[in-house]
């Protein structure tokens, strides 16, 4: 059996947690704007370097 105070203890006590409220971390945070930005530019770069390969590997390839 438990008792009150083991119920207390639980590490993730989910039965606590107001659902309608927001917690202070995502409060605390940056917007996500430059995190986006640099996904964008990372896979232009990408995608500018495998061309580059493939443009190599078919020059490579003809002769």
């Amino acid at each position: 059996m438990k008792n009150e105070h083991e119920e207390e203890e639980r590490i993730n006590a989910a039965d606590s947690v107001d659902p309608n409220e927001v917690p202070e971390v995502v409060k605390e945070e940056k917007d996500d704007k430059p995190a986006a930005l640099n996904i964008r530019t990372t896979i232009i770069v990408a995608i500018i370097i495998m061309a580059i390969i493939y443009a190599i590997y078919e020059l490579m390839t003809r002769n």
